[in-house]
């Protein structure tokens, strides 16, 4: 396939920005435009909680690259404020708005990315539009937020959701010494991971003083003067200053759909392992596409920013005349919470049997460390392996913030993803020194026990040792 004289991407941040910078690479002679209607094109997402709860509080330290960098050391054009209204797959080219000046124009394409990323859900509740409510998807999310915060310095908040963002943000209002209230619809918090391992999660973060209302349904927001005041739920009233809706996201794929794209899980943009969508010529990446879940084969949406990059990079690949291919995920994802560290990668065991296995399950939970050699902290573990050919489908980590939870993370998830069984597991050859680890470290113990009860053996395995 010949190179393209003319790429378009529609939006930015970590999907787009990445796909518009590869693709420079590999078209130096190609004219590339990018287009968002945002006001930044690239910055980091992950890090908004942080700059909000003071950690780093020049918000500018979060930007990535700005359109003049972007177009002096890359020849690349960025139009923000610009929102694209339409495809037209036949003639190949798209509709843009330009915001500020409220005009329209066509612009043509040879070949197109969309990378028009995910936006917060929020459902229809009476007051959502009263001060003092938000969501935190973007940049501009977070400075409103930190803006209302230091004119208004609130005393009381309540978060409502709590997956990563609203654990995140609970610390981060926490660090600026505001009551606060965490309503959660599910019995406990960040539901990706199985109830009775985030039971001392949720006791952790009470005894950082966030007050938890688990298994509540929000009904509406009241306000007084024009700014909410009040949160009615299915177990009270909570008064408040503010609210923070962090109930989940959508893909934004309308103008894919419109186009006549086919769409696939949960309604994001359904792509294959290089990027390309149902229409020729026409790409996607990022929050708003689909991928293919490693373990379960299944094609999935799963939103992060690595996976954005990633499969921005495909995309560029492709749209360049090569073949790029992005093979899927396994769902990998990590968190701080206080003092806690909390992951998953790959499948729980509900998930494995869903997707057919025969699954098992076994949780490990010990010191990180020696006993005689200080620190190190104290972490669980739960491995999902299956029983028929003793496969690694997952693990799931709580561990305190000093434990390495994240080390013993990307092991397992390495495993996960490379097919390596129980067996492999025990086997690993991994660094071991009294200041780092047990002789035999977590994800060995893990193997061995896994070993021992899908081969039926009798086994007692610590961290000191194995005794058949």
């Amino acid at each position: 396939m010949e190179q393209p004289r003319r790429i378009v991407v529609v939006g930015g941040v970590a999907g787009g920005a990445t796909a518009a910078s590869k693709a420079r690479r590999c078209c130096p002679q190609a004219e590339i435009e990018v287009y968002d209607q945002d006001e930044f094109i690239s910055y980091a997402g992950c890090g908004l909680p942080y700059f909000i709860g003071g950690y780093s509080p020049n918000w500018r330290r979060l930007l990535a690259r700005l359109p003049e960098q972007f177009e002096a050391k890359q020849n690349i054009r960025v139009f923000l404020r610009h929102r694209v209204n339409s495809i037209d797959p036949a003639n190949k080219n798209i509709r843009v708005a330009d915001l500020e000046g409220v005009s329209e124009s066509s612009i043509d394409y040879d070949r197109l990315i969309i990378a028009t990323g995910a936006s917060p859900f929020v459902p229809p509740l009476s007051g959502r539009e009263l001060e003092g409510v938000f969501v935190l998807r973007s940049l501009k999310h977070a400075l409103e937020m930190k803006s209302f915060i230091d004119m208004r310095a609130p005393q009381r908040a309540v978060i409502v959701g709590a997956g990563a963002i609203g654990l995140e943000m609970c610390e981060a209002l926490r660090r600026l010494g505001m009551e606060v209230h965490l309503v959660e619809l599910a019995d406990h918090v960040l539901p990706p991971l199985d109830a009775d391992l985030t039971g001392e999660v949720g006791e952790h973060l009470e005894a950082g003083g966030v007050h938890l209302h688990l298994g509540a349904r929000v009904e509406g927001l009241e306000g007084r003067g024009g700014a909410v005041a009040r949160v009615a739920t299915s177990q009270g009233e909570l008064d408040t200053e503010m609210v923070l809706l962090s109930i989940g996201i959508r893909p934004v794929s309308e103008l894919a759909q419109r186009a006549g794209i086919e769409l696939g899980d949960r309604g994001a943009i359904r792509v294959d392992a290089a990027m390309r969508t149902s229409l020729p010529d026409i790409l996607a990446c990022g929050d708003c596409a689909t991928t293919r879940h490693l373990v379960s084969g299944r094609e999935s949406w799963i939103p992060l920013g690595s996976t954005a990059r990633k499969q921005g990079r495909a995309a560029a690949d492709t749209v360049s005349g090569g073949e790029g291919s992005f093979p899927g995920v396994l769902g990998t994802f990590i968190l701080k919470a206080f003092e806690l560290t909390l992951g998953k990668t790959g499948l729980s065991p509900s998930e494995a049997s869903d997707a057919g296995f025969d699954a098992d399950a076994l949780t490990l939970e010990d010191s990180v460390l020696p006993g005689y050699y200080r620190g190190g902290g104290r972490m669980t573990a739960r491995v999902t392996v299956d029983k028929v050919s003793g496969r690694i489908l997952g693990a799931q980590v709580v561990g305190d913030y000093g434990s390495q939870a994240d080390k013993r993370l990307d092991v397992f998830a390495v495993c996960t993803g490379a097919g390596l069984t129980a067996s492999d597991l025990s086997s690993l050859d991994l660094a071991y020194a009294p200041p780092y680890s047990h002789p035999l470290d977590i994800p060995i113990v893990a193997g061995n026990l896994a070993e021992a009860r899908i081969l039926g053996k009798e086994c007692t395995c610590t961290m000191e040792g194995l005794e058949d």
